[in-house]
């Protein structure tokens, strides 16, 4: 009997260990670039538009507080990025910029920002025939731990075969304006997004709230989408 319940205090102890080293190794997992390629493309397309962010009303809305009147370097923007009449922290971003900010979702929205509009909202093959800016509103950024009592009484054990941790919702407010070569509003929509993801082992405690943020931004743009569908004649008649 002894030696039977020390083989099973044996298993349970690899299991135990397997399971953490699992998760150590895992929790470094990198982000999904997925993640990054928004969906929903528009029927017909605006002419191109060059992509500005509102940097500092993410920083806001996330609690970043780490915004600066001096973005890192930039080979097309050597001096820092364009200030504008869209507001003091406005930049230009393409798909080669990087924001200066510690908060990844920051970035990620700018990198989104620019893939969505040259993919799913302008063709970028045309004459350029203005401006599109993209602002970030109230938040609501919330995890739940309902999962965590069950994942201390099993050790790990189902997290590591795909049992959720915890989980983050995640509702935004997105912004985008569309300006003319003259810097007139052509349009403006105002939408919200929200999302709900799991956080998993391999997520690590940040990256699970990141991706949460990109697919409520990824739904609110969607609905931005339709809406510009829908007032399409009007903003080409605007634009020429």
């Amino acid at each position: 009997m002894q030696q039977i319940k020390f083989w099973t205090m044996k298993r349970l102890f690899f299991l135990i260990t397997l399971s953490f080293s699992m998760i150590l190794m895992q929790s470094c997992k990198s982000f999904e670039k997925a993640t990054l390629e928004p969906e929903y493309s528009m029927g017909t397309l605006l002419p191109r538009l060059t992509c500005w962010i509102d940097q500092p009303s993410f920083e806001n809305a996330y609690g970043a507080n780490s915004w600066s009147a001096t973005p890192s370097y930039d080979l097309e923007h050597p001096y820092g990025f364009t200030e504008t009449p869209y507001g003091k922290g406005v930049y230009e971003i393409n798909e080669n910029s990087t924001l200066y900010t510690a908060e990844k979702r920051i970035q990620d929205a700018g990198k989104f920002f620019v893939y969505d509009v040259n993919h799913n909202i302008c063709d970028p093959t045309t004459r350029r025939a203005g401006n599109i800016v993209l602002r970030a509103g109230s938040i609501y950024c919330k995890n739940n731990y309902k999962w965590s009592w069950l994942s201390g009484f099993t050790l790990g054990i189902l997290n590591a075969m795909g049992m959720p941790m915890c989980s983050n919702r995640t509702e935004i407010e997105i912004i985008v304006e569309i300006y003319d070569l003259r810097d007139n509003l052509v349009a403006q929509f105002n939408e919200r997004g929200s999302a709900k993801y799991p956080m998993a082992a391999y997520h690590g405690y940040y990256e699970f709230q990141r991706k949460t943020g990109d697919m409520a931004l990824n739904d609110a743009m969607i609905k931005i989408k339709e809406l510009i569908s829908r007032d399409y004649d009007v903003i080409m008649s605007k634009l020429r």
